[in-house]
């Protein structure tokens, strides 16, 4: 994944606009911070390997 060509702040301050969310400038910091955790997350599901091979899930049934 490359990296946008812009910082963090702006990329948060935009996703803020376009939802029209009001986002204080002490919260940036923590939104960035867990948006990184987020990414991580994502990647780990994103890249974990499965093969052609595999079954679908049956029902889930918590």
């Amino acid at each position: 994944m490359t990296s946008p060509p812009f910082s963090d702040e702006v990329l948060v301050a935009a996703r803020a606009q376009a939802m029209e969310l009001a986002l204080p400038p002490a919260c940036v910091a923590g939104v960035i911070a867990n948006t990184r955790v987020l990414q991580n997350y994502a990647s780990l599901i994103r890249d974990f390997p499965l093969p052609d091979t595999c079954e679908p899930a049956g029902d889930y049934t918590p």
